[in-house]
């Protein structure tokens, strides 16, 4: 969680993250009421929209 604490503070860049450590940390984090699982929520979705971004750009050149 302290990673996407970092992510989240823009310390750490999404690919500096571990997508097996994501999943696993989303697998454990499953009650949506919890701070952890909307922390989560919003990183993995900064985390996908930084990937989007990526393959957009390199399909368009």
């Amino acid at each position: 969680m302290l990673k996407l604490q970092e992510f989240l503070q823009e310390k750490v860049r999404y690919d500096q993250l571990n997508l097996d450590e994501l999943i696993e940390l989303a697998n454990h984090h499953t009650d949506q009421e919890t701070k952890e699982y909307r922390m989560l929520e919003l990183a993995l979705n900064q985390i996908l929209t930084q990937y989007l971004n990526k393959a957009k750009n390199y399909i368009s050149k």
